[in-house]
């Protein structure tokens, strides 16, 4: 039986999901609404199909999720702050023949669109998850850019879905995510499910069937409430949100009720600021590395580490954790990954996952220390081809590049080099780039900054 259906089986009348405007579903409540979405899936011809899933946050969404799991099809998750006309891209790019969508961008995702909201599930005849699904089929079809037409993008299969679960249940229940592990956990769902958090925490905790509580979007000041209400036990944010966070509790001071482990990761937080969020988030700072190609997580900083750089360890403030997993380093310095994690594309004859990511390990710790492609990091990854190229095509541009660029706020922002043509003025050039770029991609996509001059800077 699919795991995650047993547990909410064995859940029963339990409380498994609540959201923030009191909606809660039960395990049997949420195996009945999965179900179901599942038969209305397969009545539309979709069983072991491409899906596409464009919501924010909502009990509604993780059904979407799950459903197209027990259909045996494969996910392909669209950012919810993107705009119609990247969803379209994707999903025309990924050859997806179906697409589950909320109220709210329903009209926007056009006619194959099947609705499915806390307030208007879709439902069919039952349908139980596929038995035997080949581990090598692609579970969640992970976007990362459309370019000329064609789609970058990490396919996870069934079998590396499996691996993923395995590892963080056991990183929770073994105290790798720190001690204390009991049934009255409770996570906070407050990243979009179709990112990291869906991988480490939101995923993991039905498949062992403890409940949790999901946000439709971050808010610093809400994640606090909720928190300090004294339920949760766990969540997990990107580093953006963990330096709001910091800023949030130093506007209100107070306690972190119930939590145990507040897990964080997606960027390097310079050590400066990891010794500040240490010292005000005491003995629950988790810092996480992974890749989705090589497997989430990789390394792992726990509460003792951040205990020892309050105390101003600079050398673990430094560093991304310990590996989990078997790690190695390339002569030139790059980090490669092999377990049941690693998917099968990225992987050499033996297994191994090259991560584009250059490192040096000390004292058995791992120090990231640049990439080799031009990626950006901010906490979600950003391609600068994709943006170039729509750059190129606004009439008012000769030249452009765009790279990652410190940032004292977000550690790396997104930041546009562009050269006009003749006549156009540079203000006229940077509203007219980013209304575009506003209208074409998800919001952390888009430069935070432009900078016009006569030639491009040396990259």
């Amino acid at each position: 039986m699919n795991a995650t259906r047993a547990a909410l089986c064995a859940a029963g009348d339990r409380v498994v999901l609540l959201d923030g405007e009191g909606r809660t579903r039960t395990g049997a409540q949420l195996v009945d609404r999965v179900d179901r979405l599942a038969g209305a899936l397969t009545e539309r011809g979709l069983a072991g199909d491409r899906v596409g899933i464009w919501s924010a946050n909502s009990l509604a969404t993780i059904e979407a999720h799950l459903a197209v799991e027990w259909i045996g099809g494969t996910r392909v998750p669209v950012d919810p702050n993107a705009s119609p006309a990247e969803a379209a891209r994707t999903w025309e790019a990924a050859g997806v023949r179906g697409v589950l969508v909320d109220v709210e961008r329903a009209q926007a995702a056009g006619p194959r669109a099947l609705v499915h909201d806390d307030e208007f599930p879709a439902s069919g005849p039952p349908r139980f998850p596929t038995p035997d699904i080949p581990p090598e089929r692609t579970a969640l079809l992970y976007p990362r850019a459309v370019d000329g037409g064609r789609l970058l993008a990490v396919p996870i299969s069934y079998a590396n879905w499996e691996a993923t679960m395995a590892a963080n249940t056991a990183l929770y229940r073994g105290g790798g995510y720190g001690p204390g592990f009991g049934p009255d956990e409770h996570f906070l769902t407050v990243q979009q499910v179709m990112h990291g958090t869906g991988l480490v925490g939101t995923f993991p905790f039905l498949r062992m069937g403890l409940p949790q509580t999901v946000l439709r979007r971050f808010n610093a000041d809400a994640v606090l409430e909720v928190i300090r209400a004294g339920t949760v036990t766990a969540t997990m944010v990107v580093t953006t949100m963990l330096t709001r966070l910091l800023e949030a509790a130093a506007q209100r001071p107070g306690g972190l009720g119930a939590l145990r482990r507040l897990l964080y990761g997606g960027a390097p937080l310079p050590p400066a600021d990891l010794e500040r969020a240490a010292r005000t988030f005491p003995d629950v700072l988790v810092q996480i590395y992974g890749r989705l190609e090589g497997g989430w997580p990789l390394t792992v900083l726990d509460q003792a580490d951040h205990r020892a750089i309050a105390a101003g360890d600079r050398r673990r403030a430094g560093s991304c954790g310990r590996p989990v997993t078997e790690l190695r380093l390339r002569p030139n310095g790059e980090v490669c990954a092999r377990s049941d994690m690693v998917v099968a594309e990225y992987a050499d004859p033996d297994g191994w996952c090259s991560l584009g990511d250059l490192g040096r390990l000390d004292g058995g710790y791992l120090h990231l220390e640049g990439r080799l492609d031009r990626m950006i990091n901010t906490g979600y990854h950003v391609y600068p081809q994709e943006i170039e190229s729509a750059i190129r095509r606004i009439p008012g541009v000769a030249e452009a590049l765009v790279r990652g660029e410190p940032d004292g706020d977000r550690g790396t922002a997104v930041v546009a080099h562009l050269v006009g043509r003749d006549g156009v003025r540079p203000d006229d050039l940077v509203e007219e780039v980013d209304s575009a770029l506003r209208a074409a991609f998800a919001h952390y996509k888009v430069p935070r900054r432009y900078h016009v001059a006569d030639r491009l800077p040396a990259t």
